[in-house]
């Protein structure tokens, strides 16, 4: 499976791309495909050019655009993505605005090997069934 990682901290990015695939491989004997976007520019080029059957998404990316351009993006689409926003953001009012666009899931940094785990298992359920989860 191919994963897409919108990202702008290096070093997180990197975690992120470890934890997916190691829990890709134990899980599943698999190691997903990582691709990493650093802006929202980026990530929509990549989605443009690209097919994924996930997304792990930053809300608050370094740019003057935020990742809600994203989900946004994939959405307006009919994209059947499952998408996962992961951000240290947990206020109230961002995770309402976050709900409405429905995300698969609400991860809030740091993220556990768990959760990855639970990521992927959405993530493959989607994809048996062709939809967003």
């Amino acid at each position: 499976m191919k994963c897409l990682i919108v990202e702008d901290n290096r070093a997180i990015a990197l975690i992120m791309t470890r934890l997916v695939r190691k829990t890709s491989f134990e899980r599943y004997s698999d190691c997903d495909h990582v691709t990493c976007a650093d802006s929202v520019p980026s990530a929509l080029n990549l989605l443009l050019e690209q097919q994924f059957d996930y997304v792990f998404l930053d809300l608050n990316l370094s740019d003057d655009l935020d990742g809600l351009r994203v989900l946004e993006y994939v959405r307006q689409q009919q994209k059947n993505i499952p998408i996962f926003i992961v951000t240290a953001n947990n206020n109230i009012a961002t995770v309402k605005q976050v709900i409405q666009l429905q995300p698969t899931d609400y991860l809030v940094k740091p993220v556990s090997k768990m959760n990855i785990s639970r990521c992927l298992e959405k993530a493959k359920m989607a994809k048996t069934l062709n939809v967003a989860v």
